[in-house]
């Protein structure tokens, strides 16, 4: 998303008083620039929910005021998807800590999901990331293996660590016929602690690329439940 989108998005649904989390990623970190200055410019209150502690560092220099989780509620929680379903499910590869993005995910009051519009397809496919334990990793990507080609992210050639402590694998998977299956096979094994499959939590998909449109899970059901009215 570009800058001028991320201000017009600030402006449009972040409001006075209202308590604000952000997953954990490269355009997390960007987002979180824009909510202090849109904040400043436009002199609303807004506080926010720090979903790591790189988020943490930033908010800090950006004098944006910072609560816990465990304190408050949050009231919107923005997220960012590297590919979503038509079903307002997503896959999220850019990630410091996927348990810590499914808290947030779960505590939003109203989550947005961020995508590309040419990331939205038919059904999720490709790379699904797992948060796994670093205790014996090795077994747990073997494991993972049945469900696809695995392999350990690295970064400058030691493996990526999450502000969580663990380690990532990442799995290519062809096509997933059950997403509940997947996950709950995933998380059955003792290593896996989170996956990358997001199942559920998305209330508002804005999509983008020289547009902005913006899908709300409720229309989108409604649709499906009298197809006559989105005529």
């Amino acid at each position: 998303m570009h800058e001028q989108s991320m201000e017009d998005f600030v402006a449009r649904y972040v409001h006075d008083g209202d308590v604000v989390s952000i997953g954990t990623s490269e355009a997390g970190e960007r987002f979180v620039k824009k909510l202090a200055l849109s904040a400043e410019q436009r002199g609303i209150h807004v506080k926010f929910v720090p979903g790591s502690a790189r988020l943490a560092a930033l908010a800090s220099a950006c004098h944006l005021p910072m609560v816990s989780l465990n304190d408050h509620e949050v009231d919107v929680g923005i997220e960012f998807a590297a590919q979503v379903d038509e079903d307002l499910n997503y896959v999220k590869r850019d990630t410091h800590s996927l348990i810590l993005d499914k808290m947030i995910a779960q505590s939003a009051a109203e989550l947005f999901v961020v995508a590309e519009a040419r990331h939205l397809v038919e059904r999720l496919h490709g790379s699904i990331p797992f948060e796994v334990a670093a205790f014996g990793w090795k077994r747990t990507l073997a494991a993972l293996e049945r469900m696809g080609r695995a392999s350990l992210r690295l970064e400058h050639g030691t493996p990526f660590k999450t502000e969580t402590g663990n380690y990532l694998v990442d799995v290519k998977v062809d096509n997933l016929y059950s997403y509940e299956d997947l996950d709950f096979q995933a998380k059955d094994l003792a290593g896996v602690l989170e996956t990358g499959l997001f199942l559920g939590y998305a209330d508002k998909l804005v999509l983008h690329d020289k547009h902005i449109r913006l899908i709300d899970r409720a229309d989108h059901l409604k649709a499906f439940a009298h197809p006559e009215k989105a005529l």
